[in-house]
């Protein structure tokens, strides 16, 4: 692999950590008790995220 894929491989499983943490905080008790502007913030965030990971994913299987 050349080494810009690797960063991107790299990037793609930093970006799912992440991702893998946010979830199960937004589907979480302590996520209901923040205001509602701030959970819809984060909601989207999530939303951007997991179609970042899946953009990501397409460019990996395109290095194959």
């Amino acid at each position: 692999m050349k080494p810009y894929q690797e960063r991107v491989v790299k990037e793609k499983e930093e970006l799912d950590d992440k991702i893998s943490r946010l979830r199960p905080f937004v589907s979480g008790e302590n996520f209901k008790n923040l205001p509602e502007d701030e959970r819809e913030r984060m909601s989207r965030q999530l939303d951007l995220m997991e179609d970042y990971s899946k953009v990501l994913s397409e460019r990996i299987t395109a290095f194959r």
